[in-house]
């Protein structure tokens, strides 16, 4: 059986290709090819307005909320996972526990290419996360991230961005 949560706003573009389920999507937004958004009963993902989610993205936020503000960008084949999705019994999480954590990444927010953004992650407004990084802690507000795992390249000044 399938069941779809789904709001939509106004204007939002979603590729036939695309697989999407427990999701609040808002107005102007646009979803690219090949790309699975799938939230759980209760916490969809909550993507904004004016946002763009490049083809063969995963978004899974099914154990722990995924939220995407305003005015994001999101790359291609880039992974927004709110759970690793470890099976009980696995040996190796007494090693490396990977528990289910929400994600937030915040307005004006740009995530280039093939990025991986891991559970419990905040991601501040007005940042930007370099291409093939692997994001696995906070990243405050008006910086640069990149690498993996991803590091601060260089703060950014409000003055040098343009008007909201």
């Amino acid at each position: 059986m399938i069941v779809a949560e789904i709001q939509l706003g106004t204007d939002v573009d979603i590729h036939p290709s695309s697989t999407i389920n427990y999701v609040n999507i808002g107005d102007h937004t646009k979803i690219g090819k090949g790309c699975h958004i799938l939230g759980g009963p209760g916490q969809p993902v909550e993507i904004r307005g004016h946002t763009i989610i490049g083809m063969f993205t995963v978004i899974e936020g099914i154990r722990a909320r995924v939220q995407i503000a305003e005015n994001v960008s999101i790359a291609q084949q880039t992974v927004i996972v709110s759970d690793w999705q470890v099976p009980p019994g696995f040996r190796l999480a007494s090693l490396f526990p990977l528990p289910a954590a929400p994600i937030f990444i915040g307005n004006n927010t740009w995530i280039g290419s093939s990025c991986i953004i891991a559970p419990g992650v905040t991601i501040g407004e007005c940042c930007i996360i370099a291409t093939n990084s692997y994001v696995n802690e906070d990243v405050p507000p008006y910086s640069i991230y990149g690498g993996n795992p991803a590091k601060l390249i260089r703060k950014l000044d409000p003055k040098e961005l343009g008007p909201l």
